[in-house]
């Protein structure tokens, strides 16, 4: 019976203490060996596509056992044939490198925000005010086509300008809290920073106080964090097993 990989974790869980349910609704196992533990569950399948009902079914048992250990987790549909494969190819061969990953990663956790502009009418308002070209342009009664394009290309330059002065503050201010960064891809003209974190476990409370006092200092940005999640973003196992 192939087995669905979810994650490792380090040291012996015991078998029976968690009731998860994984891909297709399949029981979640442990596979002790050595030093780690691997949670996978039974499958018929070779690969899964990419929906959002197994996405969300990989990520479910990763997120539990993350509440009670440190876990790396694997990326999607990674998927052995063997129970004996896993042991041997990943818990027995990959024991040097989980040790590595474990200490760099030990009490950490990843953390999501978002930012962005709630009224880009007043964005693009600030941008004109500030731009003297902008400002003779407007003056003229009738643009021509290629000054509609240099006015264009000014607006365009001039925002993205704006959106990384503005996400680099907003970067700036979470070095003292975090350790590690990584951006993600952006979703419209609108978003300025989509980001997740790597902290401590112990310094989420700090993360949603200072996300709270740049609500204050940006006033026409909506923050929204996401988390506690495992690794996703700076630990990404893939076997060829």
């Amino acid at each position: 019976m192939n087995k669905y990989l979810y994650c490792i974790i380090k040291g012996e869980v015991p078998k029976n203490k968690f009731q998860i349910k994984g891909m297709e609704e399949k029981g979640v196992q442990i596979i002790n060996q050595g030093k780690f533990s691997c949670a996978v569950s039974d499958t018929s399948q070779s690969r899964y596509p990419l929906w959002r009902e197994h996405i969300l079914s990989h990520q479910r048992p990763l997120e539990e056992f993350m509440k009670h250990y440190d876990v790396l987790p694997f990326s999607f549909s990674n998927i052995a044939d063997s129970e004996e494969k896993i042991k041997q190819k990943v818990l027995k061969d990959m024991g040097e490198e989980f040790e590595g990953l474990f200490e760099v990663f030990k009490g950490k956790t990843e953390l999501g925000l978002k930012a962005v502009w709630s009224d880009m009418p007043l964005v693009f308002q600030d941008i004109a005010k500030n731009s003297p070209e902008l400002q003779r342009l407007k003056k003229i009664p009738k643009l021509s086509y290629q000054q509609q394009i240099a006015a264009g290309e000014l607006v365009k330059k001039m925002l993205n300008d704006k959106k990384e002065k503005t996400k680099e503050k907003i970067l700036k201010s979470f070095e003292p809290l975090t350790d590690d960064f990584k951006e993600l891809q952006l979703m419209g003209d609108d978003m300025i920073l989509n980001a997740a974190f790597l902290t401590k476990k112990k310094g989420e409370k700090d993360f949603y106080k200072k996300v709270a006092e740049l609500v204050q200092e940006f006033p026409n940005i909506r923050f929204r964090h996401s988390g506690p999640f495992p690794l996703y973003n700076f630990v990404s196992l893939k076997f060829n097993i």
